[in-house]
C-alpha cells in the first residue's frame, strides 16, 4: 500500500483500537505526572512466581505461530461467519481444549465431530457415550439475502405535492442501522452540534424528535482559523479527527449521530461539508497512486444480526445515510435554500441556521429478505480451586471469525484476529498445565461473528453457561501480532493528545508499547502493572470511564460491558494489512503474540485467584 493511503487506514484503526472516552467528551490533554503515572516500565523483568511458573513457560511464540499458521491458512477460507472454513476454526480449537482437558461449557453436541464420526464406531470400537455438554455454543444467525431501500421526499407547497425519488449509490449510499422503514418531516440543523461553552446549539429552535434530521459533516469553518472549533485544539480533533467518520461506528470517540439520536432524531442525513469530500469521481481520479497489488472487490459485506434481538448496542443508532449535495438540494427545495448557501451563511456568520422545512416529508422504506443460518462460539472451562470461589468465573476472549473470501481472494486474518484467538488457545494451555488452579473458575471463549456485529459475544452474554452477575472479569485480546513502530506511536499519542517529547516517554521502548484500555474500580489496571513485572512490556494504562457510555471501544468487551462486567482489552498497532487480504502470518511477530499471552495469563490468574 502506498503511503498516503496506508496512513489514512492507520488513523482510521488507531481511533477505532484507542477510543476509551465518554462519547459526549473529547479526551482531555493528561498532564505529565498522569502521563507517568499511567505508564509500566520494567527495566529488568522478575522471575515468575513458582505457582503460575510452569503454565508461563508454556506460552511460547514457536507454538503460537505455529497455531496461527493453520488458522490463517487458505484451507479455511478466511474463517467468516457460518462457512465451512470457520466451522473447521471452530472444530480445531475444541480440539485443542480437549487435548488439554478443559471442560466443555458448549451446548450438549449434535454435530461436530460427533456428527463427522470421528470417534469411530463399529462392533470392535463402540461410539463412546454422549457427552452432556461439548465445546461449541451454536447459535441462529439472521442473514439478509436480498435488500432493497426506496427513498422519496414528499414537497407539498401551494395546494401542490410534488415527489422525487432518489437511486442509491448515486443520490445516497449506506444506511447505518437496522434494517428500518421511517417516513416523517424533515428538519435542517445545520452541522447537528452542541458546544455549551460556545453558547452554541443548533438544536434550541428546532425540535427534531421524531423527525429526520439533515445535518453537515464536521464543523463550521473548517478552513477559518478564527473559527471557534479550530481555535482550540480539542474541539479541532473532536470534529475534524484524523480518521475517517466512517471507522467511528464501533468506537468510544465521539460521535455526532450519537448524540442526535439521543435527542430522539427518527433519522439522519449527513452531507459531505465539502463537495471536495463528496466527489467520487475526483477521489477515484484524484493524484493517489494507484496500488495494483490490492484486489478490486465488488461484492458487497454480509449482513447478519440475531433473531429477535431489538436492544441496540451502545454504537447503533438511528438510521444513518450519506447524502449528496444534490439530494440535499432537492430536499430543501420547498423552503427555497440551497445547502452550499446554508453551509457558507453558518460559516461566514458563526451562528446556526437550523430550520423546519415545511411541508417537506422524507421517506425511507426498506424491504429485505432473509434467512437462518448457524454458527458456534467455542467455550471451555478450568473449574476453580475453591469451594465456594470456584461459581465465579473470570472470562478470557478473543474473536475467531475474520472476512472470509471474495471471489478467488482469501482474507487469511491472520493479525485480525487469528493473533488474538491463539492467545486464548495459548492462555487455555497455560492454565491446564499449570499444577496450581486459581481460586475461581476460568472460562475460554472463541467468538463467532464478531466483524458482523459481536453477534458470538452479545449470545454468549444473553445465554451464558455460567451466571453474568458471578462473572467477575473479562480479558480480551484482538490483533495482538503486529508491534508498533515510530509512526503509529506518535499518531497514537496525537489522538491521545499525550505527547511523547516528554521525559515520561523517553524510556518507552517503541516494538515493545502496548497500550491497555480497563475499565474503572474493579483493579483490573493494577493486575495489568503487576503482571508485567514478570513480562517487561512498556505499557500505557487507559482507564475507561464508565460500563455503557461507549467507552469500552469496538471489540468483544463491549458485549460483556453492557452486561456491567469488568473488562480488559488488549490491542497492538494498527497496520496497511489491516482487512486486507495481505494480513498473513508471515508479517506476524511471534514474541509480541507470547508476551501478550503472558501478560493477560498473568493478570487473568491474579483477578482469578484473589
Amino acid at each position: 500500500m502506498k503511503k498516503s493511503m496506508a496512513s489514512v487506514l492507520l488513523a482510521a484503526f488507531l481511533a477505532l483500537a484507542l477510543s476509551a472516552q465518554v462519547p459526549s467528551q473529547q479526551p482531555q490533554p493528561p498532564k505529565p505526572e498522569d502521563i507517568l503515572k499511567n505508564l509500566v516500565l520494567v527495566e529488568k523483568p522478575q522471575a515468575v512466581p513458582d505457582n503460575v511458573k510452569a503454565g508461563f513457560e508454556t506460552i511460547t511464540a514457536k507454538d503460537a505461530l505455529a497455531m496461527l499458521a493453520y488458522l490463517s491458512s487458505d484451507l479455511l477460507e478466511g474463517r467468516e461467519t457460518a462457512t465451512r472454513g470457520y466451522q473447521l476454526a471452530a472444530e480445531y480449537a475444541a480440539s485443542l481444549f480437549a487435548l488439554w482437558k478443559l471442560k466443555p461449557a458448549g451446548d450438549q453436541p449434535g454435530g461436530g465431530m460427533f456428527a463427522m464420526g470421528m470417534f469411530g464406531g463399529g462392533r470392535r470400537s463402540p461410539r463412546p457415550a454422549r457427552p452432556e455438554k461439548g465445546y461449541l455454543q451454536e447459535l441462529a444467525i439472521r442473514e439478509v439475502t436480498g435488500s432493497a431501500t426506496d427513498v422519496n421526499v414528499e414537497i407539498r407547497s401551494g395546494g401542490l405535492t410534488r415527489t422525487r425519488g432518489f437511486q442509491s449509490g448515486v443520490d445516497y449510499m449506506g444506511m447505518y442501522a437496522a434494517a428500518d422503514s421511517v417516513s416523517a418531516p424533515v428538519v435542517f440543523a445545520g452541522y447537528g452540534i452542541v458546544e455549551k461553552d460556545l453558547a452554541w446549539d443548533e438544536f434550541k429552535n428546532v425540535d427534531i424528535k421524531g423527525k429526520i434530521v439533515m445535518v453537515l459533516t464536521e464543523a463550521p469553518g473548517k478552513d477559518n482559523p478564527e473559527s471557534p472549533f479550530q481555535k482550540k485544539k480539542e474541539l479541532k480533533d473532536k470534529y475534524f479527527p484524523a480518521g475517517p467518520a466512517m471507522f467511528m461506528r464501533r468506537m468510544g470517540g465521539f460521535n455526532k449521530n450519537q448524540e442526535i439520536t439521543k435527542l430522539g432524531a427518527a433519522a439522519i442525513l449527513q452531507v459531505q461539508s465539502s463537495i471536495k469530500d463528496a466527489d467520487s469521481y475526483k477521489s477515484l481520479a484524484g493524484p493517489r497512486p494507484v496500488d495494483d497489488e490490492r484486489p478490486i472487490i465488488n461484492e458487497p459485506r454480509r449482513q447478519m444480526s440475531l433473531p429477535g434481538v431489538t436492544q441496540r448496542m451502545p454504537w447503533e443508532g438511528s438510521p444513518v445515510i450519506t447524502i449528496s449535495h444534490e439530494m440535499a438540494n432537492a430536499i430543501l427545495q420547498g423552503a427555497g435554500q440551497k445547502i452550499e448557501d446554508l453551509q457558507k451563511k453558518i460559516d461566514t456568520t458563526l451562528k446556526p441556521a437550523s430550520m423546519d422545512l415545511p411541508g417537506t416529508r422524507l421517506s425511507i422504506a426498506m424491504t429485505s429478505k432473509t434467512s437462518l443460518v448457524r454458527s458456534a462460539n467455542v467455550v471451555g472451562f478450568i473449574e476453580g480451586s475453591d469451594p465456594k470461589l470456584k461459581d465465579e468465573v473470570v472470562v478470557v476472549g478473543a474473536h475467531l471469525d475474520h472476512l472470509g473470501k471474495r471471489g478467488d481472494y482469501i482474507f487469511n486474518g491472520a493479525d485480525d484476529n487469528g493473533s488474538g484467538s491463539v492467545g486464548v488457545m495459548a492462555l487455555a494451555r497455560a492454565f491446564a498445565e499449570n499444577p496450581a488452579k486459581p481460586k475461581r473458575t476460568v472460562v475460554f471463549a472463541l467468538w463467532t461473528g464478531e466483524e458482523e456485529g459481536l453477534l458470538g459475544s452479545r449470545y454468549y452474554v444473553m445465554n451464558p453457561p455460567f451466571p453474568m452477575d458471578k462473572t467477575v472479569a473479562y480479558l480480551n485480546m484482538d490483533m495482538i501480532g503486529r508491534p508498533y513502530t515510530e509512526e503509529n506511536l506518535a499518531m497514537m499519542a496525537r489522538m491521545m493528545n499525550i505527547r511523547t517529547d516528554g521525559e515520561a516517554f523517553k524510556k518507552v521502548k517503541v516494538p515493545n508499547f502496548l497500550p491497555v484500555s480497563f475499565s474503572a474500580g474493579a483493579g483490573l489496571g493494577e493486575a495489568i502493572r503487576n503482571a508485567d513485572q514478570s513480562v517487561g512490556l512498556d505499557i500505557y494504562l487507559r482507564e475507561s470511564s464508565g460500563a455503557m457510555d461507549r467507552s469500552m471501544g469496538g471489540s468483544d468487551h463491549s458485549s460483556f460491558a453492557s452486561a456491567k462486567v469488568p473488562w480488559v482489552f488488549v490491542i497492538t498497532s494498527m497496520h496497511e494489512d489491516y482487512h486486507q487480504t495481505s494480513d498473513s502470518v508471515d508479517k506476524v511477530n511471534g514474541e509480541m503474540m507470547a508476551k501478550i499471552a503472558r501478560l493477560i495469563y498473568l493478570a487473568a490468574y491474579s483477578i482469578a485467584d484473589k
